[in-house]
């Protein structure tokens, strides 16, 4: 009796950072040759303040794609933090093209500071969003890398949210070191011989 065996393959990641990305080696999260997509996480040189959130641009995951996501993140604090703290990823998804159209949580599909859908604070609309995991802190004051989650996206489109719950500014300077990585966990059945 011939069985089938289940193989799990990556295929070409996304990489999320701002047009400054200029990591060094040991904190490079790929080797790979990524799709890259705008994530600015230091707003106009000031970094991303407690308690605050940004969106990226709307990546479109192809009509083919894979399953799951798998995430991690290199962030940046040039002030010291406390260890046990939060920031915090969504995933805001929508099968419209329309970068700013259909988008559960309301963000606009364009790199940029999110404050909630209009009507709701962060806090509030974040409960519309598809979580994606929590990045936990060390007190490391410089270069985190952590494992976030993994996910399933609910559809074609969709775009990162990351909430700092941190207590202090994430990228406090500038954002060179800063990116979020998104694997795709392939599923591969092959008939066995």
């Amino acid at each position: 009796m011939a069985t089938n065996e289940v193989h799990v393959k990556n295929n070409v990641p996304f990489l999320f950072h701002s047009s400054v990305h200029f990591p060094t080696a040991i904190n490079d999260l790929t080797s790979q040759s990524p799709t890259t997509v705008d994530l600015t996480l230091d707003e106009g040189g000031t970094g991303l303040a407690d308690t605050e959130a940004i969106n990226s641009d709307q990546v479109d995951l192809g009509a083919s794609r894979a399953e799951q996501f798998a995430v991690k993140a290199a962030l940046e604090w040039f002030a010291a933090i406390t260890a046990g703290k939060n920031v915090t990823f969504y995933w805001s998804w929508s099968d419209n093209p329309v970068v700013s159209d259909g988008n559960s949580g309301k963000p606009d599909g364009v790199d940029g500071a999110w404050t909630g859908d209009g009507g709701g604070t962060v806090a509030e609309t974040v409960k519309q969003l598809q979580l994606i995991g929590v990045f936990v802190t060390t007190d490391l004051q410089g270069v985190q890398i952590a494992d976030v989650g993994t996910f399933s996206p609910k559809g074609r489109h969709g775009q990162l949210i990351v909430v700092n719950d941190s207590g202090t500014l994430v990228c406090g300077t500038d954002d060179i070191e800063s990116s979020v990585l998104m694997s795709p966990v392939m599923t591969d059945i092959q008939a066995a011989a």
